[in-house]
């Protein structure tokens, strides 16, 4: 996959849209289309929207009644999905009529739209500011677009004026200034001005993120600067994302870290070696991990048989032996080796099991809720969905207390204050206070697909979208 940064970066929801017409995926060098099919399955575009666009005074959810796709918002407006398509904002009013035939989130406050085969641009008036004539686009970044005709990529900025030529086999959005382009198998980077700042002479690329960017020469990796100086040297065999100002490198079979400044903080030396997160990162070795921090110091020693992604809270889970516990940023071993199962700390409170039962303890290692039950989820509004001995399923608080008892043969969770539950075969949804607000008349239910929607299944597997006010 060439130029990494995007799924790194951007929302699934954009790269799903970064199409080479109204019907058929772009094929782009930096996108990897595999992942972009895979995510496009997983947004169902419905197919028999009706709505009338034109009044501007629809809600999230009669665009659901009416059968519209309706994705998160995002900068206040939400991309609409039917047999057209556009833009609305919070309060249901129309930014963009349903009158097109595929439409890109919005940047910049400019969305890419498509009608009759071509692509364009508008604005949030919906006034046309790129004419809708290209083969494709890529979302605008900066105060410009790159834009496809035929098998060539350039770069447009409002008003249709030209920044670049199309004259690249693929290009990028700009970022700090900078866009990456593909000519002739290598990639470079022009910018703004439309000048090739760096040539094209790389085989793999990323965007700029903090004055660096990521590169492949042959089958060596380092980091580039604007002036297209080696930062770090091109001589990896593999490279991480900086994090915490700190990247991971792999070279001849061995895991270390640089900075941005190219300095060597730790010589490759571990079989593994994880990303910074809040100031430590896991490292391995001849099976064994433990913690580093951004010095390089082992400050958990690489002793244990497992450990969970980092520290959370000022502890991390580790194991030996199938056992588990928490060290603290020292490497003190404050939670004893003793439990099948030690989750994250969250609020003072990490998911736990002993002897096959499940609870949760604090960092003091005390329970917060016994440590007595088969199963139990993780909290969502101040209640965790539990299975007692009974195989029957209920809620609990974070102080233990039992508020709705166990009689459902399975419980959802909770958001806006309801929860789907099943009872003697049937599915319908409680609220808090285990009052019924959907009979239990259904045969399966998924919860709010959007405020005041809430999905569930008749006996043939129809989706129903039942208007369930939010409850406190």
């Amino acid at each position: 996959m060439k130029i990494n940064e995007l799924r790194h970066l951007i929302a699934a929801a954009m790269v799903l849209l970064l199409v080479a017409g109204c019907n058929n995926r772009r094929q782009s060098a930096t996108v990897d289309n595999k992942i972009a099919e895979e995510a496009m399955d997983s947004v169902a575009v419905l197919e028999e929207c009706k709505i009338d666009s034109v009044r501007g005074d629809s809600i999230v959810a009669k665009l659901w009644d009416e059968g519209c796709e309706v994705w998160d918002f995002s900068d206040g407006v939400a991309v609409v999905m039917g047999k057209k398509c556009g833009l609305i904002d919070r309060s249901g009013n129309f930014v963009i009529p349903l009158k097109y035939d595929n439409i890109q989130p919005p940047t910049d406050g400019v969305a890419g739209v498509c009608l009759d085969g071509k692509w364009g641009y508008v604005d949030m008036r919906d006034s046309v500011v790129v004419a809708i004539k290209y083969d494709a686009v890529d979302y605008f970044s900066e105060g410009i677009g790159a834009v496809k005709q035929g098998e060539k990529w350039g770069f447009v900025g409002k008003g249709d004026r030209e920044v670049v030529p199309p004259i690249y086999d693929a290009a990028e959005h700009f970022a700090e200034g900078m866009a990456a382009v593909k000519l002739g198998g290598k990639y470079g980077y022009v910018d703004k001005s439309g000048r090739l700042a760096i040539p094209t002479v790389y085989d793999e690329i990323s965007i700029f993120i903090d004055g660096l960017a990521r590169v492949r020469s042959g089958s060596k990796w380092g980091y580039i600067d604007k002036s297209g100086h080696a930062i770090v040297p091109i001589e990896y065999d593999r490279i991480g994302f900086f994090n915490q100002g700190l990247a991971a490198t792999h070279r001849n079979g061995k895991w270390g870290y640089v900075d941005t400044d190219g300095r060597e903080v730790v010589a490759p030396k571990y079989d593994r070696a994880n990303a910074f997160d809040n100031g430590y990162a896991l490292v391995g070795l001849n099976g064994k991990t433990g913690f580093i921090d951004r010095s390089g110091t082992e400050v958990v020693p690489v002793i244990y048989d497992g450990s969970r992604r980092g520290f959370s809270e000022g502890l991390a889970a580790v194991s030996i032996a199938g056992k588990w516990g928490a060290v603290d940023t020292l490497g003190r071993l404050v939670i004893p080796l003793k439990y099948e199962f030690l989750g994250d700390f969250y609020q003072g409170m990490a998911r736990a099991c002993m002897k096959g039962k499940w609870g949760y303890i604090g960092k003091d290692n005390k329970a917060l809720v016994s440590l007595i039950y088969d199963e139990i989820e993780g909290f969502s509004e101040g209640l965790a969905a539990t299975k007692s001995n009974n195989g029957k399923w209920g809620f609990v608080d974070r102080d233990g207390n039992v508020v709705i008892p166990f009689k459902y043969g399975w419980v959802g969770r909770f958001a806006w204050g309801v929860a789907a539950a099943t009872y003697n075969g049937k599915t319908g949804a409680i609220d808090r206070h285990d009052n019924v607000v959907i009979p239990f008349a259904y045969r399966s239910a998924e919860g709010f697909q959007a405020k005041g929607k809430f999905l569930v299944y008749d006996d043939r597997w129809q989706a129903i979208y039942l208007d369930v006010e939010p409850r406190e």
